[in-house]
């Protein structure tokens, strides 16, 4: 694929990082996944059209893995994700519970963020509440029909089968701009990504 290193196991790479120079331009290219997922997940017949890698690509969902410090867009490119699927409500990180459900839109909307269970809350990454992750139930939200977006996936014990991973950054030649790498496992995730790729208004959005 165009753009796209596909390596070993399923293993995707984007060549060059995304160019985002606003948080405006972060929730549009979130907007544009997000709707260009909810096609291809509604739409039995068609979803997802190339050939399955290894039996990985059996997840019905799509986990997007959001990577990055804070203040790097993870939050505002969960609102964008929100706005594709035509969402009502507004989004924010979850303040009190670390799954926060959203199933008004398109397709159902599952916002994680697992910073709390990260080193500042005392635990270390490696034994980051496992008790917690495991009531949270993943599993069963990313293998529904919908989008399941975590922040700070660093602090997860294990991966999806299939995830698109996003990393934000900021851009130290731009400021107020974002970088953002892309990355995913699975061949059906690589497809998404190449098709919202594909119509992007400007491929001077790469860096």
């Amino acid at each position: 694929m165009a753009d796209l290193a596909i390596t070993g196991e399923g293993l995707w790479q984007q060549a060059s990082p995304l160019v985002l120079p606003s948080a405006a331009a972060t929730q549009s290219l979130a907007a544009l996944l997000g709707q260009t997922a909810a096609c291809l997940l509604t739409a039995p017949g068609q979803q997802f059209a190339l050939p399955q890698a290894v039996g990985i690509d059996s997840t019905p969902g799509l986990v997007i893995l959001l990577a990055g410090g804070l203040g790097s867009g993870k939050t505002t490119f969960v609102q964008g994700l929100g706005q594709g699927l035509e969402i009502p409500e507004p989004i924010d990180s979850p303040s009190f519970v670390l799954v926060q459900e959203y199933r008004t839109g398109r397709i159902p909307l599952f916002h994680c963020d697992l910073y709390r269970l990260g080193p500042t809350s005392g635990a270390h990454a490696s034994e980051a509440e496992p008790s917690a992750l495991e009531d949270l139930g993943l599993e069963e939200l990313w293998g529904q029909v919908g989008i399941t977006a975590i922040e700070w996936p660093q602090y997860l014990p294990y991966l999806p089968p299939t995830y698109l991973w996003l990393q934000l950054e900021p851009h130290l030649q731009a400021e107020g701009s974002r970088l953002l790498h892309a990355k995913g496992r699975g061949l059906r995730t690589a497809q998404l990504w190449q098709q919202v790729l594909s119509q992007l208004p400007q491929r001077g959005t790469k860096g």
